[in-house]
């Protein structure tokens, strides 16, 4: 007995003229913002100002680093460039103030307006993976840091009395981190909580100073070899850490005064919000002390040599000892447990 094949039953859909279709907007825009685009650089290629800035290039690459590293889709972070570009148009129109309109004024500030987009973006959408995960050894890294910062920057000549006490300040908490990375001191919602905030503010005070200290570096035409690969290494960097600079912002936000009223009824509950944030960024579980030792001696000895020697910038080398101390501590991890096989 044969058996009937199954009559299909034709579809009633009837695809919309091309004119009612989303996707014909969305290449006619596209084309047409590739079109300006060629307009952009063909004004750069014909104008006698520098207008492209060369360390747009160090800074886009840093920011797709670190994107490609939170999300691996590359259409995804397609999609968030050319969101980033469409927005960043608005730095073409006329300001209130500006009485003869320059096109080529606008394309510099153009450039840093498509990465402050795209910086945004990507914190909005990436906004749990930015949130820096936290554990004792990285607020004892931060706190030796801060105490390198203050020691190579001669606060201690200071005779201002503010400063006095924010060195003191910062001296006592940086001496609680320490105790917890050292002992098994307990880490309480209230610890926990403390060590968090101080984590951020010290990274936004290192933040302020390495873009401070980057934009007012020589251009790389009037730097030597050495110079010019330094401050490529540094304008990586701050694109590689402008989602988590902006992140840091945002978790201080909430502890700001608004309009002289200091924590108002209507405050309470985004104050709530925010702690709680802040200790679920924070592990409960305490480090190793013979990790912390490690962190402890690496920390200080690279401080220690750059101090003496001034090898390179204090800020370029607080952040290189950010980035690359975790790699050194995976690489002793995996030593040891190869010797232990």
């Amino acid at each position: 007995m044969t058996r009937k094949k199954p009559i299909r039953k034709k579809s009633n859909y009837i695809k919309p003229p091309i004119f009612f279709r989303i996707s014909t907007y969305l290449y006619l825009l596209l084309g047409l913002l590739l079109a300006f685009l060629i307009y952009i650089f063909y004004r750069i290629s014909i104008s006698a100002r520098n207008l492209y800035v060369l360390n747009f290039i160090p800074l886009f690459l840093g920011i797709i680093y670190e994107n490609k590293r939170l999300s691996t889709n590359w259409k995804m972070i397609a999609l968030k460039a050319i969101g980033a570009l469409v927005l960043s148009l608005f730095f073409f129109f006329p300001g209130k103030n500006e009485s003869v309109y320059n096109f080529e004024n606008h394309i510099i500030f153009w450039q840093f307006g498509f990465l402050g987009f795209f910086v945004l973006i990507s914190v909005i959408i990436h906004d749990k993976k930015v949130v820096p995960k936290l554990t004792e050894g990285i607020t004892l890294m931060q706190s030796l840091s801060i105490l390198y910062w203050i020691v190579d920057f001669n606060l201690f000549e200071t005779k201002n009395l503010f400063l006095i006490l924010l060195i003191f300040v910062s001296f006592l908490v940086s001496f609680y981190s320490i105790i917890h990375a050292f002992t098994n001191k307990p880490l309480t919602r209230n610890s926990r909580l403390f060590l968090s905030i101080w984590s951020s503010i010290i990274m936004i005070v290192f933040s302020f100073e390495h873009i401070f200290r980057v934009f007012t570096s020589p251009n790389f035409e009037d730097s030597s070899i050495f110079e010019g690969l330094l401050l490529i290494i540094q304008y990586f960097i701050l694109g590689v850490s402008s989602m988590y600079i902006l992140q840091n912002l945002f978790l201080l936000s909430e502890y700001m005064p608004h309009k002289l009223i200091l924590y108002a009824k209507y405050k309470k509950k985004e104050l709530k919000k925010m702690n709680n944030i802040h200790i679920g960024r924070y592990s409960e579980k305490q480090v190793k002390i013979s990790d912390a030792t490690f962190c402890f001696v690496y920390c200080v000895s690279l401080y220690a040599l750059n101090y003496l020697y001034n090898f390179i910038p204090r800020h370029t080398a607080i952040w290189i000892v950010f980035l690359t101390f975790p790699i050194v501590l995976n690489i002793k991890d995996r030593i040891i447990k190869y010797e232990k096989l």
